[in-house]
């Protein structure tokens, strides 16, 4: 059984890869990439 950490990491990683690749290289981010991901799953968070 996984633990809480790990359901974590894995719930992370799968984010990064729904977002990366879109515009080349799946191992990373680009800057929209980025961009999108934090707006998106960030929202809350990055409101001032």
């Amino acid at each position: 059984m996984a633990s809480e950490l790990e359901r974590a990491m894995e719930g992370l990683i799968t984010v990064f890869h729904n977002y990366s690749g879109k515009e080349g290289d799946k191992r990373k981010l680009s800057k929209k990439e980025l961009k999108e991901l934090l707006q998106t799953e960030l929202g809350c968070f990055l409101e001032v």
